[in-house]
């Protein structure tokens, strides 16, 4: 077989096999998410001091969107406090007509979020009590969101998981990571009272399955149910369930939100602000209608405007929180609030796709040049080949700012290596020319 076909062989074989990983590495979900790992780090190295996301959420035909982040800023919340001395003018523990009352008063000054602790759930039958919910059920729909909360375990026999749960959950897809090693749960405590609305989003107060742990999310099935402060924070950033993803061991990102960092089950692992930009009111004072006016100015000497939420915790010791107590809440909600977040967006666009065919195509040239070098210095050509493709690669997008996948270039560097192996035996031998000899005497 002649030199130059061996030669021509090996380099459309090694093309056509780059040019396949190139379309895995846009349809293939685990090679893409590799090739933001690549691209990611080719980012940092290149912008020291710049922090950012890539934004997965609105794939982009051959461009990748980035997102700059920006540190957060303290945003006020209006805490409502209730304890024992609410006794006083309300009944204790809270009745739907307490509720009733209380969220009224917080739609009246302006809060767009209610975020309740306590579950709202009470056992009673009749007209009368039909009647209370549907009161609160009414107070309720005042709200852009409302945030509240059911107490859940793990027994050993178990229930599906009810809709208004699974409507208020972060699918399992959105995650990354080892989920196996999540905190599960599969019942829930009390059913809530209230009926489940649109603007209803329910999370998490106690998980009893594992002593100890205070993850974010908890695990029902394909569904993660997030926590009482992590739904506040999605709802104060206006974030629904499906929009928020979750890396195990680097951090939850609220879409468009702030960036929570965590460890591998989904601890928190940020350090908590010492003063949080709460404005207290009991409930006494929030309860009382002619209360509305002196909210509004305790708010207007404390904040710059209307807090976006109403948040409502029970401060009395007999509450089961899982925290130690009210400020330790108020600190990781206030916390959530400045963590850094995505700000801006930059189009990074892909070489096109000509120039990518003939990216590829010089590689699988050289492949086969290399092919006529003879044993061990072949083996060190190619291996030379495949540590400066990186480099190239790198080099390509700081000159131009355009960005290639890795694994076509790795892909026809390694054909070509493979099919060298097999078709240097086709090519002819090196022989040494021999010398003509000398002629013999009388040849004439």
């Amino acid at each position: 077989m002649k030199p130059w076909l061996v030669r021509l062989v090996l380099a459309v074989l090694a093309l056509e096999a780059g040019i396949c990983v190139a379309f895995l590495a846009d349809d293939w979900k685990p090679l893409r998410e590799q090739e933001n790992v690549f691209f990611e780090r080719l980012l940092t190295s290149s912008r020291e001091g710049d922090d950012f996301v890539i934004d997965d959420g609105q794939p982009v035909s051959r461009v990748r969107l980035i997102r700059p982040l920006v540190e957060g800023k303290a945003q006020p919340y209006l805490h409502v406090k209730i304890d024992e001395r609410a006794g006083e003018e309300l009944n204790y523990p809270l009745e739907p007509e307490d509720w009733w009352g209380l969220l009224n008063h917080m739609s009246e000054v302006g809060c767009q979020v209610a975020a309740i602790e306590e579950p709202l759930s009470w056992e009673g039958e009749g007209i009368a009590h039909l009647g209370r919910l549907a009161s609160l059920n009414n107070a309720l729909s005042q709200f852009e969101t409302v945030v509240l909360t059911v107490d859940l375990h793990r027994p050993t026999k178990g229930q599906a998981i009810p809709p208004y749960l699974k409507r208020s959950s972060i699918p399992l897809r959105n995650v990354k990571g080892e989920v196996g090693r999540l905190v599960r749960v599969n019942r829930v405590a009390l059913p809530p009272s209230a009926t489940p609305a649109p603007n209803l989003r329910f999370s998490f107060r106690l998980q009893e399955s594992v002593e100890g742990v205070r993850p974010e999310f908890v695990r029902w099935g394909d569904y993660l149910i997030p926590s009482f402060p992590l739904a506040v924070a999605m709802a104060q950033a206006n974030v629904p369930p499906d929009q928020v993803s979750i890396e195990l061991g680097r951090h939850i990102r609220l879409g468009k939100g702030p960036i929570i960092p965590i460890d591998e089950i989904g601890e928190l692992q940020i350090e908590l602000i010492e003063d949080p930009a709460h404005i207290e009111r009991s409930a006494t004072q929030a309860y009382v209608p002619s209360q509305i006016d002196d909210t509004r100015q305790a708010l207007a000497d404390q904040s710059a405007g209307i807090p976006r939420t109403a948040l409502f915790t029970d401060a009395s010791p007999e509450n089961p929180s899982p925290w130690d107590n009210n400020l330790q809440l108020q600190k990781i909600v206030s916390s959530f609030d400045l963590l850094p977040r995505p700000e801006g967006l930059e189009a990074h666009q892909r070489l096109g796709v000509l120039d990518e065919v003939a990216l590829l195509g010089i590689i699988a040239v050289i492949a086969s040049l290399l092919l006529g070098i003879p044993g061990i210095f072949r083996h060190l050509s190619f291996l030379v080949l495949l540590v400066a493709l990186p480099a190239l690669l790198v080099a390509l997008y700081l000159a131009f700012q355009k960005w290639t996948p890795f694994a076509p270039a790795v892909a026809t560097a390694l054909v070509g290596w493979l099919l060298a192996i097999r078709m240097a035996r086709y090519l002819p031998p090196r022989t040494p020319q021999t010398e003509p000899g000398p002629t013999p005497a009388g040849a004439d």
